[in-house]
């Protein structure tokens, strides 16, 4: 009998912890809808999806702190126009994780370092337009050639460089942007 009751008390809190995830995960989901519509009209972080110009109806943003592909992804979730995205460095990162959102999202790839021919290898076939530059500044002057009206280019390296920090990429990012 005891063991009867013991069962039937589980099963009605396992039912409970069900419930009760349920209406969180629907408060959370709408509460997070309403947040990213809130937050929308922010100044961001610098260096972290931020807003740098708008030249010939293209959007420039600067997201040099996007040093993983996670932190790529989560930025690609939150655009909607089509994309030039400017990624890579020195570092020897697993890119496959973006293949889908690539798909999606980008219209040309501009590689910078010496992560080229990895990110050749993991989007050919996904993207249409993969080049390579050899600096900061040659990726935003072919961006700029490249991109279109209503294109947004997104400089989200993906990838810890050696060579320079977040800050420094996103700063030369961000003068070469207001060259143009």
């Amino acid at each position: 009998m005891r063991y009867l009751f013991a069962k039937a008390e589980t099963l009605r809190k396992q039912r409970s912890e069900n419930m009760a995830s349920g209406i969180s995960s629907k408060i959370v989901e709408i509460r997070n809808e309403n947040i990213k519509r809130c937050m929308g009209d922010f100044d961001s972080v610098p260096h972290r999806q931020q807003y740098i110009d708008t030249i010939d109806g293209v959007l420039y943003y600067d997201d040099s702190k996007a040093e993983s592909v996670n932190a790529t992804w989560f930025t690609f979730e939150n655009i909607i126009n089509p994309v030039v995205w400017i990624v890579g460095g020195s570092c020897h990162n697993n890119y496959s994780e973006l293949i889908d959102t690539a798909r999606k999202k980008v219209r040309t790839i501009i590689s910078i370092g010496n992560e080229h021919e990895s990110i050749k290898l993991t989007f050919q076939g996904v993207v249409k337009e993969i080049h390579a530059a050899n600096s900061i500044e040659e990726a935003v002057s072919m961006a700029s050639i490249i991109a279109e009206e209503n294109d947004l280019v997104l400089f989200s390296p993906a990838c810890k460089d050696q060579e320079m920090d977040y800050t420094e990429r996103g700063d030369r990012f961000m003068k070469e942007v207001k060259k143009l």
